[in-house]
């Protein structure tokens, strides 16, 4: 559904306030707008779908015998695995001999620039309410 010229003025009112609000968040949201991570989506899915079968097909043998238990349980670990790459995230990789992007860093605050997702999103939520 197309949106109106009134909705689209609007739509870029507020595009232009976010980014002169978060100049870094825009910067990132259009970066990840106009990259594809579709083999990491595939690799994920992949392993997902393997895990689930060697999972089922442990549990359907363990009738016969109790070391397919062992089978499901790695079945359960190749898609814990897979779930895990997909929450992961992509990050691109530093260039070598480049040296380190540093940040808006505040005192006495350290930043973890390659954290996990947790350490990523309590940072930005500190910093959202420090302004």
């Amino acid at each position: 559904m197309a949106l109106s010229e009134k909705e689209q003025r609007m739509l870029a009112e507020i595009e232009q306030a976010l980014a002169a609000e978060d100049p870094r968040f825009a910067q990132r949201a259009a970066k990840a707008g106009s990259h594809s991570g579709f083999s990491f989506n595939i690799r994920c899915v992949a392993l997902l779908l393997l895990g689930l079968v060697t999972l089922i097909g442990g549990i359907a043998l363990a009738q016969h015998s109790l070391w397919f238990v062992a089978l499901s349980i790695l079945g359960f670990l190749i898609m814990f695995a897979g779930g895990m790459l997909g929450f992961r995230g992509t990050q691109p990789s530093p260039k070598v001999g480049s040296a380190p992007q540093r940040g808006k860093s505040r005192p006495g605050r350290a930043r973890v620039p390659n954290g996990n997702l947790g350490d990523r999103m309590e940072n930005n939520f500190r910093e959202r309410f420090e302004r």
